[in-house]
């Protein structure tokens, strides 16, 4: 999956999870994840991702002026197409195995947990690690191929690296799977957890707030369409 697939999934899965909302409260949320670093999405490709998927039908973006005279506030909700699109997305990165760029399934599966219900997560993850099994065999092989005489001596080494980082993963998904089948973690159509809520002090919750106004001037235009 391409850097500009995952900026999408990034960016819509965060308006799912958090629509309708404004782009900048969309950009912050996103840059509270630490996107620049792991996913190399910078501040200002929010905002273009935003426009192009409006551009592209997958989401909304709506104008709203929440008060007579007050400056309109671009809102974007999810469209059909939109969410399609992003369960297409996150299916990919979960199953699609790339030894050398893991930053897909790491965003997918941060979106996972609200989009997918637990039966299809285990399927996924299921479909992950018959891949990574033959990536394994397959590394294994060209590791013997390296350490025969005549190959340079630093190849085989770097080839245990990509076999230890392969390994590593197949013993990760192992364990992530048995804890989705014991009924841990909330996935869709499941209750939410009572014992967890987002510190006090996070911003999240001036976006949850301000959902309200929007959800309220929204339902307003809709009615009126």
């Amino acid at each position: 999956m391409a850097t500009s697939d995952t900026t999408r999934l990034l960016v819509l899965g965060v308006v799912q999870i958090f629509e309708p909302a404004n782009g900048y409260q969309l950009r912050q949320e996103l840059l509270s994840w630490e996107v620049e670093d792991w996913a190399h999405v910078n501040p200002g490709s929010v905002y273009s991702m935003l426009a192009t998927l409006a551009k592209q039908g997958l989401v909304e973006r709506v104008d709203l002026q929440l008060t007579p005279g007050a400056r309109a506030v671009a809102v974007y909700r999810m469209t059909p197409a939109g969410q399609k699109e992003l369960v297409a997305l996150v299916h990919e990165a979960i199953v699609e195995v790339q030894p050398f760029e893991r930053t897909a399934f790491y965003a997918a599966m941060s979106m996972g947990m609200g989009l997918l219900d637990r039966d299809e997560m285990l399927r996924l993850l299921e479909q992950r690690s018959a891949r990574l099994e033959d990536g394994i065999a397959m590394i294994r092989e060209k590791a013997t191929i390296a350490a025969a005489p005549g190959s340079p001596p630093h190849v085989a080494p770097l080839m245990g690296y990509s076999l230890s980082q392969s390994e590593s993963e197949r013993a990760w998904l192992v364990g992530f799977a048995e804890s989705v089948r014991r009924g841990e973690m909330v996935f869709r159509g499941e209750a939410a957890r009572v014992d967890w809520k987002p510190a006090d002090n996070d911003p999240v919750w001036r976006m949850l707030n301000e959902q309200v106004a929007y959800r309220a001037k929204l339902a307003e235009l809709d009615a009126k369409a």
